[in-house]
């Protein structure tokens, strides 16, 4: 299916191949993330989503930093309204919901600076990369407000309780090493090899069966709202149905090749 040609003024889109490549373009605002912005990320992340040739979607920063969170100057500007307060909210969970729903991998690749709400969206990726030197953190404390982004749900799930508490309460800084082990992050890479990095990670899941990613994806984010029991019965479901490409995988092994999706 070939992609059909999208403009934005907040974010940029390319093509490579299966990947598609989401680049939050307001490097002047160090990528803070203004309503419009999100809506954009929605509709590029929902028409990736629809499109058989696409199997991995990147996310970056342009500039110095990957993002600084929520645009604060759009905040102030409507204090007070509860109405539009609502609408940057709708805009907002709409973004990161697509991408909980997108049946394709979704990166982030972390450079700079990454908090606050640009946090929240790092944690809504299915993976995430960094570099050694990223900044990352929650920042909401260090300005006596609560996150109000999903931080506080999705932090705890992926780096455990007492370690997120912590993170949330403190408003602490993390290094993209100091990240990676604590699971906030994939990987990290060094700043100067971060790009090629960045494509050879991404390479390597697009490389894979499309169909089987899909729904692994389903399984892990599905399953992990359940119990254990209920989530192996999602997979047997699975099973059930099938995956389409599994036969070319299962034929490859048995001729020790190493299949072509």
């Amino acid at each position: 299916m070939e992609i059909a040609p999208m403009q934005f003024d907040k974010l940029i889109r390319e093509i490579d191949g299966h990947i598609v490549w989401i680049t939050l373009n307001r490097p002047e605002a160090l990528n803070a993330l203004h309503s419009d912005l999100m809506s954009q990320l929605r509709e590029v992340i929902e028409d990736a989503g629809a499109n058989d040739d696409v199997r991995v979607v990147v996310i970056r920063g342009a500039g110095k930093s990957w993002g600084a969170g929520a645009d604060l100057k759009e905040q102030l500007a409507m204090s007070g309204e509860r109405g539009a307060v609502r609408r940057f909210f709708s805009k907002w969970h709409g973004a990161l919901d697509a991408i909980d729903r997108c049946p394709k991998i979704v990166i982030a690749a972390v450079h700079g600076h990454c908090f606050a709400g640009s946090l929240e969206l790092m944690m809504s990726c299915d993976l995430a990369i960094a570099t050694e030197d990223a900044n990352i953190g929650d920042q909401h404390m260090n300005f006596g407000l609560p996150p109000m982004g999903s931080a506080t749900q999705r932090l705890p799930r992926l780096i455990g309780i007492r370690r997120a508490k912590e993170l949330l309460l403190s408003g602490d800084w993390l290094s993209g090493v100091e990240a990676e082990r604590l699971g906030l992050v994939n990987k990290v890479f060094p700043a100067e090899k971060f790009d090629d990095a960045v494509r050879a990670y991404a390479q390597k899941f697009a490389d894979k069966n499309p169909a089987a990613a899909s729904q692994i994806k389903l399984l892990v984010n599905h399953g992990i709202q359940t119990d254990q029991y209920t989530g192996i019965r999602f997979e047997e479901m699975i099973a059930l149905t099938g995956t389409a490409g599994g036969e070319k995988g299962v034929a490859a092994f048995n001729k020790k090749e190493k299949p072509d999706f």
